[in-house]
């Protein structure tokens, strides 16, 4: 009997044991935090002060942690679904699993080096994770989600240019607690979740909670002959945890110490080759060398049939199982942070303090050709270090019409990169150090002018400066590594590039500084109650960067400074106009918000390849991080839910988006002539999804509902330079769970899929000259949950 089996035999065998001993019980009338007969009401801090969603007058979408449980939401990238122009990609291409490429309102990255800043910030209980490295918070143990849209410079400074994700986890309990779900499911799937939380003294507390993920890889490796090679990739194997303390240290003085930690085993991502150009770069001079002649093009259509020639025979549609990668096939990555927060309330004002420190650390060694006998891997040793520390002090005045936020920030961020590149003809390690220091002072100010009429400014003045060290680059050799050799092959570029060890760039710190002021105004009205209107003004903007990538060497002439040569990018610049209504109807059983905005977008960081040695043989191949020129983005969104009856809830979100680049740099033309007529990475024109709970009944018996999710994303590109071959098309996708919750509401049982049209999509993407490889998403999966709550 299968491991499978047997897990399916126990867990099914408890459910229907647990279920079977249950005692009738009075229903509960009311789920947590929703007023009788109505919509639920969340409370958000996106503004650094917990109120309404319905009351904060900026576009934020908010999920409480029986929603995210109802819908079978594991992590931001699930959750980005529901939201309407939000692109999040779960797997960066060339990073394993350790990064993720997040766009909100047509503005992000989609680039995972150290050098590049991401365009849209992720917050865990108020600390910023910093890089896109380790951003993929799941929702384990989480009270919360708030998806900020638009530019948040004031209150949340650099990286929100396009937005912000803040994940609020949940506090340590007064009383005794905890809580417990299995999960068996597709792919030999296992996954286990508890907490625990309860008082240790009377003015100490604590919570405890620990998470496990593991499921088989969908992916296979084959040979060009069909062969299966016996190693898989798109696997999940992923523990994390996180300890909170919480203290009553003083009087009105609060106490956080809370560490988290994630460790991931995996291997590769579902990469595969979208495209291979044999005339193009390495490929070409690799075709030319394979002895006989065999591989070139006066071959014929024999060349296209002999595994020893790498041409578009590697090429694969994107509803593939398998892959042609060989070789490399690791992706690890460990996050570590630890945060203490100081919460003072000395009568009307409060005083807080986070101090955090978080490390990642990441090892990928991941196959790029596709092909046994044509090497191509690249490899990542990061590690990665962040230490902040926050101030902020907020209150209110004047009979409370008058509430107030300043604060002040500082960050350190260090790290190295090593990145080895092996091609099929030479190898060379790429990456360096990198030392960053980022200082900011805001605050925030909203007055009621009226009971029904409240204006809000702010500024923020942020300086930073950005260090970069590329001394360990070199060329590394020019060795055969592929996993299968060719008889008779030589090398045709042997030491063409420098002997091993020449350096790729010159060494030393190079150093650049920033700043940039952030304002906003906002202009927030209630013509009656349940109705608010508003108009925002807002500026963000997202850190400079270094190219880290450098191939050919880079031999500065006599005389010539090196500081003068290294490339980098200013930081970006966002100004938005948004207005919008937020309001609830029938006795809050209806619930509609609408926003529309137009935001100009200066200075943004492209990362796309160029031909870095002009006439020679390598190709346009080598990401360089540029400012590529600017663009407007004009869009609105729509958000709204309903229980029109008590065993049925409706709820769902549109959003629709016209993003046109306006102008380019000469140098962004000139290797891409076209450039003003793509269309920006990962930015659908129309995202929409429509939910629904069906409750079948709620009495003394329990409670048995449905639950479906329909998620769309119309076409877009996957990266700058609009590749055919990582155009995505329109997709949506369906989930659903059927779930029997007990009486007291302490247990639950869930029978449900994910992609139950088995749609199959490209998550990410990365393209050159000579090729284009994909990550394709997860296929159909079913599942089966328990969970109890004590």
């Amino acid at each position: 009997m299968g491991y499978r089996h047997v897990k399916m035999i126990l867990l099914s065998s408890c459910a229907i044991a647990l279920c079977g001993g249950l005692q009738p019980a009075a229903a509960q009338v009311e789920d947590e935090g929703a007023r009788s007969g109505g919509l639920e009401d969340i409370v958000v801090t996106a503004r650094r002060r917990a109120e309404s969603v319905q009351t904060t007058p900026l576009s934020v979408s908010a999920f409480d942690s029986r929603s995210l449980q109802d819908r079978g939401l594991q992590n931001i990238a699930d959750v980005s679904r529901a939201v309407p122009n939000v692109q999040l990609d779960p797997v960066a291409n060339e990073s394993g699993v350790a990064s993720t490429q997040i766009s909100i309102r047509g503005i992000g990255q989609t680039d995972y080096v150290l050098t590049v800043e991401p365009g849209v910030a992720v917050y865990l209980d108020g600390v910023y994770v910093g890089k896109s490295l380790g951003s993929l918070l799941d929702t384990v143990d989480v009270e919360r989600v708030e998806i900020l849209r638009g530019p948040q410079g004031t209150l949340f400074g650099k990286n929100t240019i396009g937005g912000a994700i803040q994940v609020i986890t949940k506090r340590p309990t007064a009383d005794n607690q905890a809580e417990m779900e299995l999960t068996t499911g597709r792919y030999d799937r296992l996954d286990a979740r508890g907490a625990m939380s309860g008082p240790i003294t009377d003015w100490l507390r604590f919570r405890l909670s620990a998470s496990y993920q593991s499921r088989d890889g969908f992916m296979k490796r084959i040979l060009r002959s069909g062969e299966r090679t016996g190693e898989v990739q798109g696997d999940m194997n992923r523990l994390g945890g996180r300890l909170v303390f919480e203290a009553d240290v003083a009087p009105n003085l609060l106490a956080t110490l809370a560490f988290d930690g994630t460790r991931i085993r995996e291997k590769s991502p579902a990469t595969y080759l979208r495209r291979v150009t044999e005339d193009a770069g390495f490929p070409r001079l690799f075709n030319l060398a394979v002895p006989g002649g065999v591989c070139a093009p006066a071959a014929g259509a024999s060349r296209f049939s002999n595994p020893y020639c790498f041409n578009d025979q590697y090429s694969l549609p994107t509803d593939t199982r398998v892959t042609y990668n060989a070789g490399g096939n690791t992706a690890d990555t460990d996050v570590r942070g630890v945060a203490l927060t100081l919460d003072w309330k000395p009568g009307d004002i409060n005083v807080k303090s986070i101090t955090s420190f978080r490390k990642v650390d990441v090892f990928v060694d991941q196959n790029l050709g596709g092909s046994a006998y044509y090497n191509s891997q690249v490899g990542q040793d990061i590690d990665f270090k962040s230490f902040s520390q926050e101030y902020q002090l907020s209150g209110n005045l004047l009979d409370k019409r008058l509430s107030y936020v300043l604060g002040a920030y500082y960050q350190r961020e260090w790290g190295r990169q090593l990145f080895p590149v092996q091609t099929a003809l030479a190898q060379f390690l790429s990456g360096g150090d990198i030392k960053n220091d980022s200082y900011a002072a805001f605050g925030q100010l909203t007055y009621e002018i009226t009971s029904r009429l409240s204006l809000t400014g702010g500024f923020r003045y942020t300086y930073e400066t950005r260090r970069f060290n590329p001394g360990l680059q070199h060329v590394v050799g020019y060795d055969d590594l592929s996993v299968i050799k060719i008889p008779g092959f030589v090398n045709p570029v042997a030491n063409a590039f420098g002997a091993p060890g020449t350096p790729l760039f010159p060494a030393g710190w190079y150093k650049r500084n920033s700043k940039a002021g952030t304002p906003m105004i906002s202009l927030s009205y209630k013509p009656v109650d349940d109705v608010m209107l508003y108009a925002t003004y807002a500026k963000g903007f997202k850190g400079g960067g270094f190219t880290m990538r450098f191939f050919p060497p880079v031999r500065p002439a006599a005389g010539v400074d090196p500081d003068t040569l290294i490339p980098y990018a200013k930081p970006e610049k966002a100004t938005s106009y948004e207005a919008g209504i937020k309001s609830e109807w029938l006795g809050g059983k209806l619930r509609l918000n609408v926003a529309g905005f137009i935001t100009d977008y200066n200075n943004i960081q492209v990362t796309y390849t160029i031909d870095p040695d002009g006439p020679g043989p390598i190709g346009r191949f080598l990401p360089v991080l540029a400012n590529s020129g600017s663009a407007r983005i004009k869009g609105i969104e729509v958000e709204g839910a309903a229980v029109p009856t008590d065993w049925l809830r409706i709820d769902g979100s549109l959003g629709y988006i016209d993003a046109k680049y306006r102008k380019f740099t000469a140098a962004a033309i000139g290797a891409y002539p076209a450039a003003l007529g793509f269309d920006l990475p990962n930015t659908p024109k129309w995202t929409y999804n429509v939910g629904t709970t069906v409750t079948f009944f709620d009495n003394e018996s329990g409670n048995v509902f449905l639950r479906a999710d329909w998620a769309y994303r119309s076409s877009q590109f996957k990266e700058f330079s609009n590749n055919p071959s990582l155009f995505q098309k329109g997709y949506g996708i369906l989930n659903a769970g059927l779930t029997y919750r007990s009486a007291d509401r302490n247990w639950d049982v869930t029978l449900g899929g994910t992609n139950l049209t088995d749609k199959a999509y490209i998550v990410s993407g990365v393209a050159s000259s000579d090729r284009a490889q994909a990550v394709r998403s997860r296929p159909r999966e079913w599942y089966l949950t328990l969970r109890h709550k004590i």
